[in-house]
């Protein structure tokens, strides 16, 4: 029988000893999971401290954007504070400058008022002096009469458009316009008076403005053209000034011999219609013409006098303003007149000198030529109608202009030019001062009348304002032409031509092969366009 083996039960598997202890892996695993849980609960608690650390950023982050919006909510509030003030100090001076204004325009009415009545006492004095010694009946008619003569002030029912002439006395029993034959008679005024003539392009200024010193020369007046634009060609028989420097010389010419006339007339101890004679009797009145100022003014410098150093030398800013208030305000009693052609009646007429709107009104007889549209060609041209506003009236009267065949531009007074009042009017056949081949050519010339043979072919598919620069360019014998030299020295019936408008009239020449391009503003003339005008001449 085989041997048996007794294990021994002290023993374990594989001949181990068994654990005095059963439980202890048990306790062994125990302690594992302590172990695990522990290092769970570190991670979890560094979790915390990150998290925390990230709320304690965030709560330090929105205290800043409390604190700065604090302080942008305190300075909106002191802006607001500020603005507050501004508006109130703004408010405050607006109401002291309103009270101001109604101080003073209170102030004029009461001034007015009483030089109105203190008119009428004086002429219910005169009244009573007149109709001293007369029955009530005889006081009725003489009343009667006075109400139906037309004079030129405004008395009763009497329109302003009866008084056109204040140097005239109208009697009749007809109110209301002027009679047919004197539709012109308003031409009368502005020989007297400081003078604007006002209107858009085409409105006729240039024409009118030459019939009316036209008139002026006719009456005895000296004439001075303040034109830096203008040609002796064009004013001939009148003093042309054309460069800045000599206007300016002249403008403080005039306002020194503006203050010597005053001195001489204290001085006299002549009434001021025995002065105003003896100026006209030693032939000092003097017309300033200022052709289209308004394009020149700003070129004006004061000039420096003589016993100045150049270092030392500072022009005064309101010179042009000064010599517009001496011209408007103290001219007329020293026949010294001045008539000013602008664009229209705005402050930029006045060469923005300041203080001048309201002596604009109170001394400016104001003359408005009126233009129209013509609808085939849509250009400007004259229709012939106008409107007139006496000095210190704001009433305007329609008036009539009168119809010239051409543009004044001899103003010579010599038996060649004798004619009657409407000598631009009506045809006058003058005996001419020099021979007729010259005189005709100069006619010619300046009216563009001459289209030679030679020409016709070449020119014939040009426009007419195309053609007349064809003949100023052939005429002042240039060979070529820069639009920014042709521009404030072209002009057709008075009318001048912006760039964009030359530079269309180039290409149109030089479509038609009578000139070719240089440069994009430069053009020279065919050989056979001028070689042909210099056999004419």
């Amino acid at each position: 029988m085989p041997r048996q083996v007794v294990r021994d039960p002290a023993m374990g598997v594989n001949g181990l000893v068994k654990a005095t202890n059963p439980y202890k892996a048990f306790w062994a695993f125990g302690g594992f999971l302590g172990f695990a849980l522990a290092g769970w609960m570190l991670r979890h608690c560094q979790n915390e401290e990150k998290q925390k650390a990230v709320f304690e950023d965030i709560a330090q982050k929105r205290d800043a954007a409390k604190a700065e919006m604090a302080a942008r909510s305190e300075l909106l509030e002191s802006y607001r504070d500020v603005a507050i003030a501004e508006v109130q100090l703004q408010a405050d001076l607006d109401l002291i400058a309103n009270d101001r204004t109604v101080d003073i325009q209170k102030a004029e009415i009461y001034a007015h008022t009483e030089i109105e009545v203190t008119q009428m006492e004086a002429s219910e004095a005169i009244f009573e002096a007149q109709t001293a010694g007369m029955t009530e009946q005889q006081k009725a008619d003489y009343i009667k009469q006075l109400r139906e003569m037309k004079t030129p002030y405004l008395q009763g029912s009497q329109t302003l458009a009866g008084t056109i002439d204040p140097n005239d006395k109208v009697t009749g029993s007809e109110p209301g316009a002027i009679a047919d034959g004197d539709k012109y008679r308003w031409i009368k005024n502005t020989i007297g008076y400081p003078t604007l003539i006002f209107g858009g392009m085409g409105a006729g200024k240039s024409w009118t403005t030459r019939e009316i010193i036209w008139k002026k020369v006719q009456a005895g007046w000296n004439i001075v053209a303040l034109d830096p634009h203008g040609t002796q060609v064009e004013w001939r028989g009148v003093r042309l000034i054309t460069g800045y420097k000599e206007i300016a010389e002249f403008m403080q010419w005039y306002m020194n011999e503006m203050r010597q006339r005053y001195e001489d007339y204290r001085k006299s101890g002549m009434t001021e219609e025995q002065w105003t004679e003896n100026l006209r009797a030693s032939g000092k009145m003097l017309s300033v013409i200022c052709e289209e100022f308004t394009t020149w003014t700003d070129n004006i410098v004061e000039p420096m006098p003589d016993d100045c150093e150049d270092e030392k030398w500072k022009p005064d800013p309101d010179f042009i303003g000064k010599w517009f208030r001496c011209a408007m305000t103290e001219s007329r009693k020293q026949l010294m007149i001045p008539l000013f052609v602008a664009h229209d009646r705005t402050m930029e007429i006045l060469a923005k000198a300041k203080g001048l709107s309201k002596l604009r009104d109170a001394a400016l007889l104001e003359v408005e030529l009126i233009a129209t549209i013509d609808p085939i060609t849509t250009e400007a041209k004259a229709s012939g109608q106008g409107k007139i506003k006496l000095p210190g009236h704001g009433q305007w009267i329609d008036i009539e202009l009168p119809k010239l065949k051409a543009k004044r531009i001899d103003f010579r007074l010599d038996e060649s030019f004798q004619a009657d009042a409407q000598s631009n009017t009506s045809h006058v056949d003058p005996k001419l001062s020099t021979d007729h081949q010259t005189a005709e050519r100069i006619w010619q010339l300046e009216f563009n009348l001459e289209k030679p043979p030679a020409e016709s072919n070449l020119t014939q598919s040009l426009t007419p304002i195309a053609q007349s620069l064809l003949q100023y360019l052939q005429r002042t014998g240039r060979t070529s032409a820069v639009i920014q030299e042709i521009q404030p020295n072209f002009k057709v019936k008075g009318q001048r031509f912006s760039s964009e408008e030359l530079k269309r009239l180039f290409n149109e020449l030089v479509e038609n092969s009578l000139a070719i391009w240089l440069d994009a503003n430069t053009i020279e003339i065919a050989q056979n366009q001028t070689d042909g005008q210099n056999g004419q001449n």
